[in-house]
């Protein structure tokens, strides 16, 4: 999971530039493109920079209860990353599951009623 994480967080880098380049911004077509995977990158990506900043403060903490004027601090620090972390590592799972790939399309439902009713109604939803 982590090594998909790291690619991830690598693709996402690569659109950051790739959507800053003259090049890029002037093909409106691939630009759209482009800002559209980064956008779908980003939540994944923030939640994995949160979980790595969450491990780091975790070993940190494991550090610094050697010290015996930080022990208490070092300990309720080392406990809140500690329980911080199964929770962000649940939400990266739920993130990486991969998109329905209509997902983007337009949807039109009709909802009819029953025997004996003439009423219908037609509900129409599109995605921008």
């Amino acid at each position: 999971m982590f090594q998909k994480l790291e690619g991830v967080e690598a693709r996402y880098e690569e659109l950051n530039k790739l959507i800053s380049d003259p090049q890029i911004i002037s093909n409106q077509s691939e630009w759209k493109k482009l800002m559209k995977e980064h956008s779908s990158l980003e939540d994944v990506v923030q939640k994995y920079r949160e979980y790595k900043q969450t491990q780091k403060e975790y070993e940190e903490a494991k550090e610094m209860m050697n010290d015996p004027e930080m022990k208490d601090l070092a300990e309720e620090e080392m406990l809140t990353a500690k329980d911080k972390l199964p929770k962000l590592e649940e939400e990266l799972k739920v993130l990486l599951i991969p998109k329905d790939p209509n997902d983007d399309n337009n949807v039109i439902c009709e909802i009819r009623s029953g025997a004996g009713r003439r009423r219908s109604c037609v509900i129409c939803w599109n995605a921008i």
